[in-house]
């Protein structure tokens, strides 16, 4: 057997977690030493009781690898263990590094500046705007966003670098033969295509509440620092800025409504010393200096915002009304000093050009 696979093995027994799994490999040598160690052995290992010890004595590595084998050849995966050189180096710095990775897409060594994104799952026309203007700008830079293709920031965090055609990488909170959420499957596809999903669960591991802290961790060891766009008192994405934190690496916070329960956790990040983000430069100027310097070199190839040409009299008069605050139509048609039909036509078409969005409640804001 190639030896990765007996780290793979080794992770999928019941019981060993990511510490024991370290401290059995540092204490016995190699995951194949461990397979290969008896009962008393194993039981000198500090956290190994008889059950765990059980557990791995009890295993049919050979059957269990031919079976994630086929599922690894079968969906198209790539598989990488602690020992591999492809496995990313930031990743690799933290305290408990998952031992094996399964991926699909670029290899995980070929982003320069992966950078996570996490918030609420259920954001405000305030979160979604701000979510798509600094990622869009992120990517254009040359920034990978890397976020878990969970509901809401996570979400418009990996289509809005996919909008802009730049990277992103999306860590799963299950195995990679299943989709969570369901709806995100065409989006999943669509990140292969530009970048990576990745996963430190066996491929057929199916969600679980309990595994999305472990993922966590992963979004922030990937990355260079951890963005969070709003997130409420208890959010899982203040779980991610704490791993980040412990694991040494920036925490940067967009300030939000201090009336909203979505800001409470970001407003809080904020005053406990957290980087406030009023845009991309923000975070950019707090990255290392290489990174500032390859960023640099990269700035010739960032896309520039379409000009605003060519567009009417009447257009204009909109769009200087409007900013990226929510306004209601009935504010648009008192300060452009314009008719209810010019204004609801004009804003139509400004909408049709990409420069104008509508929300709920006949709200617009500019973009």
């Amino acid at each position: 057997m190639d030896p990765k696979q007996y780290w793979v093995a080794l992770n999928m027994v019941v019981g060993v977690g990511k510490t024991l799994f370290h401290r059995l490999v540092t204490v016995l040598g190699s995951p194949e030493q461990v397979f290969r160690s008896s009962l008393n052995d194993l039981m000198q290992v500090e956290g190994v009781g008889k059950k765990v010890a059980s557990e791995i004595l009890k295993l049919d590595v050979e059957k269990h690898i031919e079976r994630e084998w086929n599922f690894v050849d079968k969906l198209g995966l790539e598989v990488l263990s602690l020992e591999c050189p492809g496995y990313p180096p930031l990743l690799k710095a933290i305290y408990d590094p998952p031992p094996v990775l399964y991926f699909k897409g670029k290899n995980l060594d070929e982003f320069p500046v992966p950078l996570a994104v996490v918030g609420t799952r259920k954001p405000t026309n305030y979160g979604r705007i701000v979510t798509e203007a600094l990622c869009e700008s992120l990517s254009a830079m040359g920034i990978c966003i890397v976020s878990g293709l969970a509901r809401g920031i996570d979400t418009l965090a990996h289509k809005s670098a996919l909008k802009t055609g730049g990277e992103t990488i999306a860590v799963f909170g299950c195995g990679l033969s299943h989709i969570y959420p369901p709806e995100n499957r065409y989006l999943r596809d669509k990140i292969v295509d530009r970048g990576t999903i990745v996963s430190e669960f066996p491929a057929t591991m199916r969600p679980d509440r309990n595994n999305f802290p472990a993922r966590n961790r992963v979004i922030s060891g990937l990355s260079h620092g951890t963005l969070v766009i709003e997130a409420g008192e208890k959010s899982g994405a203040l779980i991610t800025a704490e791993f980040a934190l412990e694991q040494g690496r920036e925490v940067f916070a967009v300030p939000g409504n201090i009336n909203s329960p979505n800001s409470k956790g970001t407003n809080r990040l904020i005053k406990n010393g957290a980087v406030i983000v009023e845009s991309a430069d923000s975070i950019v100027q707090e990255l290392s200096v290489s990174v500032q310097e390859f960023l640099e070199k990269k700035k010739q190839a960032v896309k520039k915002k379409p000009e605003i040409a060519g567009l009417s009299t009447l257009e204009r008069q909109v769009l200087e009304v409007l900013t990226q605050e929510e306004k209601h139509i009935d504010i648009i048609i008192e300060n452009s000093r314009l008719s209810p039909a010019e204004v609801s036509a004009t804003l139509v078409q400004l909408e049709l050009n990409g420069l104008v969005r509508q929300f709920e409640g006949k709200l617009f804001v500019a973009l």
